[in-house]
């Protein structure tokens, strides 16, 4: 009893965790965006949900979505770093980034806002086509879900 409630407990404070960091490379993204394309980063909110205030965006659909690029891909480069040096951690890095690659294809993938202030919104506001943005959310999604299979012997394993 008392073991699966620490359990409970850690597993509740990992997922915690894996939001706000999900949250974190997400911003990061539009950051180093920002920063590379010379528009002028306002304000940078993290809690309890993220957002970037940005002005003078000269490349929007860069800026934009850079968020969720960056937001899939560097948690999967962490997680590939992390197998390649064969980490007994491993799997903690594994879920992180299948959490962050369905997080960002939901956002992306399923928000049908026609114009902002969401990321899908923005871009679909400059140009974005739609069906792209469905398609790197269903793909994203999927890989997620791939990089979950088989994860939960490592939070539940047998006795």
């Amino acid at each position: 009893m008392k073991t699966t409630f620490f359990r409970g407990g850690a597993i509740l404070l990992f997922l915690t965790a894996c939001w706000f960091g999900m949250l974190a490379v997400h911003e990061l993204g539009h950051i180093m965006a920002a920063c590379a394309s010379g528009a002028v980063i306002e304000q940078i909110i993290v809690f309890p949900i993220s957002w970037t205030k940005i002005r003078n965006v000269e490349y929007p659909l860069f800026v934009y979505g850079a968020g969720a690029v960056a937001g899939t891909m560097l948690p999967l480069f962490i997680w590939l770093l992390a197998r390649w040096f064969r980490l007994k951690t491993e799997y903690l890095f594994r879920f992180f980034a299948g959490f962050c690659l369905i997080a960002n294809g939901a956002y992306i993938g399923c928000d049908f806002s026609t114009t902002g202030p969401s990321d899908a919104g923005l871009l679909i506001e400059y140009g974005a086509n739609r069906l792209v943005l469905v398609i790197f959310g269903v793909f994203c999604i999927c890989v997620g879900l791939f990089l979950w299979h088989g994860q939960s012997r490592w939070f539940f394993p047998e006795r």
